[in-house]
């Protein structure tokens, strides 16, 4: 008896506690309007994930759907800026050729277009983005006349796509600035330079082997320095030990011709200057090597 009692008394605990964690999960999404506002929020990520990549066949693909449940449209198209076709969702395919006039008509006003069907409305809106850049549009179909409502919901949507589509030409810049800053970086040493550099270095291969060792980690150094992910300003110390880098091997290269001495205060140790500018210097006395070289002979 005492065991049925204990038995009864876990099973209606655990039922207890389902009851319970049934109760705290639905109070996350209790309204009708919360439940609305969670998967507009939700069909709004789906979107945002294509969009980001840019406007492209592809991407107004898949994008499509969201922005037609979105907008809660019976059919939606995307154009590119040339209001050619990328994508289509939906029925009423037979408004495929108004679309592709209304959404040129639109780009080129930028303002939306409206075509009257016989029991349908087809709603074409630019996509405008960066200060009025129309980058193409989007046509969706309604039935009947829209109201102020429909208008609006429209041009949210477009707003809504337009921004996804600026973080896509953000990331795109970012990107682009990426490759520009290392081909900068691969630019800032000259390759006469590094030709000169080398050569020097070989020549004390043989003949003085500590020394060419002790140039060829100046030189690593130097190039490495060069080369780092740098912001536009440094510390001097820094930039000065780098040039003591760049004269080691230039003095190694034009021998007692070339006198060098060094000196500055410590206490400007630690100040900040524009960054590399001993790059900068390197790619300017590459020009003037020739001339340098015949100083040094003479």
């Amino acid at each position: 008896m005492t065991t049925f009692v204990v038995a009864v008394a876990v099973v209606a605990v655990m039922a207890l506690v389902v009851l319970l964690i049934w109760r705290r999960t639905q109070r996350v999404v209790t309204t009708p309007a919360q439940r609305a506002v969670h998967q507009a929020l939700h069909t709004a990520s789906l979107a945002a994930v294509p969009l980001r990549r840019g406007l492209t066949e592809e991407s107004a693909r898949a994008a499509a759907p969201h922005l037609r449940t979105l907008a809660a449209a019976e059919g939606l198209g995307v154009a590119d800026a040339e209001g050619v076709l990328l994508a289509w969702d939906g029925p009423h395919t037979g408004m495929l050729g108004s679309f592709g006039a209304a959404a040129r008509r639109a780009i080129a006003s930028e303002r939306p277009v409206l075509v009257d069907g016989d029991e349908h409305t087809l709603i074409a809106q630019p996509l405008l983005i960066d200060v009025g850049a129309a980058v193409g549009a989007l046509g969706m179909v309604i039935t009947g006349k829209p109201g102020p409502g429909m208008l609006g919901a429209a041009a949210e949507v477009a707003r809504y796509a337009c921004g996804q589509l600026e973080l896509a030409e953000l990331d795109a810049s970012r990107a682009r600035v990426d490759r520009a800053e290392v081909r900068a970086l691969r630019a800032q040493i000259s390759p006469h330079f590094i030709y000169n550099a080398l050569n020097t270095i070989a020549s004390f291969v043989r003949t003085d082997p500590d020394r060419a060792r002790e140039l060829i980690l100046e030189f690593a150094d130097f190039t490495r320095y060069s080369f780092r992910a740098a912001g536009e300003f440094t510390v001097l110390a820094d930039e000065l030990r780098n040039i003591e880098r760049y004269l080691a091997l230039e003095q190694a290269r034009f021998g007692d011709a070339l006198d060098v001495g060094y000196g500055s205060p410590r206490r400007c140790s630690a100040w900040c200057c524009p960054s590399s500018p001993c790059n900068r210097w390197s790619r300017t006395r590459s020009g003037t090597d020739s001339a340098a070289a015949g100083t040094a002979a003479s």
